[in-house]
């Protein structure tokens, strides 16, 4: 669980870092910043699935 919020925060500052000097929806299609966000959104997938079924 500690790496989720790791990466959480780490795909935060990075979206602010480009942020500051682009569109923020231009910065979400940023190359690391869309491989940080898919890999939360498959261990925030990971989780759900495992509390419906336990």
């Amino acid at each position: 669980m500690d790496s989720f919020k790791k990466d959480t925060h780490r795909y935060a500052f990075g979206l602010v870092k480009a942020a500051r000097e682009m569109a923020v929806d231009v910065a979400e299609k940023l190359p690391h910043l869309a491989e940080i966000r898919s890999n939360y959104q498959a261990e925030a997938l990971k989780i759900r699935i495992n509390k419906k079924f336990n």
